[in-house]
């Protein structure tokens, strides 16, 4: 990804065995749904890393105070909002790209998450006033100590937004997200390593530093603390030296440098 690496290292369970999908038999467990959600998050995440920057937009689309909205309207209006920001960056020379998440709030009040590419906000929300009446509130994307998008509390946060609705008898969208078909995935680069185990406390690689708050070893995505589901795992996240860092104990720290690398690496492109 764009200024950073994802390391994601598990035992797989496949290698030296047939596995089949067995048919659907009951409702989908709880503890598979998170997992989902986790997934979601991450994917979502990488799209964010891959095609934002700082200086892009947050923006968020509400309808008029006490207004009850139907999911077939709210539907209807968020892809109109769409093709009228289509049209509005062509006519800028420039191509639009988004994510976004349909949410209720404790209320029942709709309200939408979006990120897009930086644009003028007025015209983004006079374009949602037209077909809504309602307004936007707009943010810069969030950043971390590096001065980098912080691609995962946002998508986080859109995730746990759509299951507000995504969990409803009458959902908005089929999916956690929705994205245009313009953005890019990272590049992801899968090796096995033949090995019992691996270290607890991972190493950095030439031109990166790792990003100690990033560790995580444990079991899946299912790991309370006192019980776990799933394979062992470990994930961090190595950021490119180039950025600033914000923390004066990040910049009196000097970069670890290992000997040998040969982890699973999703690259940089």
């Amino acid at each position: 990804m764009n200024n950073c690496i994802e390391v994601y290292k598990y035992y797989s369970g496949r290698i030296g065995k047939k596995i089949y999908n067995s048919p659907a038999e009951r409702k989908t467990p709880l503890k598979q749904i998170k997992y989902q959600d986790k997934k979601a998050a991450r994917v979502c995440g990488w799209k964010i890393a891959e095609n934002f920057t700082r200086g892009d937009l947050w923006a968020t689309l509400t309808y008029p105070a006490r207004k009850v909205i139907e999911p077939e309207t709210a539907r209807k209006d968020i892809s109109l909002f769409l093709v009228y920001l289509r049209r509005l960056y062509k006519k800028a020379g420039m191509e639009v790209k988004y994510i976004y998440t349909a949410g209720r709030s404790k209320r029942g009040m709709v309200h939408f998450h979006i990120v897009l590419n930086k644009f003028d906000t007025q015209r983004i929300a006079e374009t949602w006033h037209k077909i809504s009446g309602g307004g936007c509130h707009f943010k810069h994307l969030y950043v971390n100590e590096y001065n980098y998008v912080d691609y995962r509390k946002i998508a986080d946060y859109l995730i746990k937004n759509s299951c507000e609705t995504f969990y409803r008898k009458e959902k908005i969208h089929k999916k956690r997200f929705c994205a245009s078909l313009n953005l890019k995935m990272p590049v992801i680069e899968k090796r096995i390593v033949k090995a019992k185990t691996w270290k607890q406390d991972p190493k950095s690689i030439q031109g990166y530093v790792l990003d100690k708050n990033s560790i995580y070893n444990g079991y899946g995505w299912a790991d309370s603390g006192d019980c776990w589901e799933g394979c062992r795992i470990q994930r961090y996240t190595l950021i490119h030296v180039g950025a600033t860092c914000t923390k004066k104990r990040r910049r009196k720290k000097k970069y670890d440098l290992p000997e040998i690398f040969e982890d699973n690496l999703f690259a940089n492109t």
